[in-house]
């Protein structure tokens, strides 16, 4: 996976896990709220392991993605635990969009 595709899947992988989540919120029921006890009852009618299954799968597919990132880097695989600290995650997908493919 080169840099382009790696950054190009970042953002799709980004921006499908947020409209999955946001998919989860119950909008008719809101809209209907006509107390903020009711609005609050609607927001809290959101399963918490759905929430959590679907960013269960965004953050394997981000993952992987890395993986084959790191791959195409010649790099360790290893490498991809770092996703899991915040701000090094960051700095390391900067890093990984600026690092040349090695053959």
């Amino acid at each position: 996976m080169g840099r382009l595709y790696y950054f190009l899947s970042v953002i799709a992988i980004g921006i499908l896990g947020c409209a999955a989540s946001l998919s989860l919120i119950p909008m008719d029921a809101i809209k209907q709220a006509q107390t903020p006890e009711a609005m609050q009852a609607a927001l809290d009618s959101i399963s918490g392991v759905k929430v959590f299954a679907i960013n269960l799968i965004f953050t394997v597919l981000f993952i992987a993605a890395t993986c084959l990132r790191l791959a195409n880097a010649g790099m360790s695989k290893l490498l991809s635990l770092l996703m899991f600290i915040p701000l090094v995650n960051f700095c390391f997908m900067i890093f990984l969009f600026f690092k040349a493919p090695q053959e």
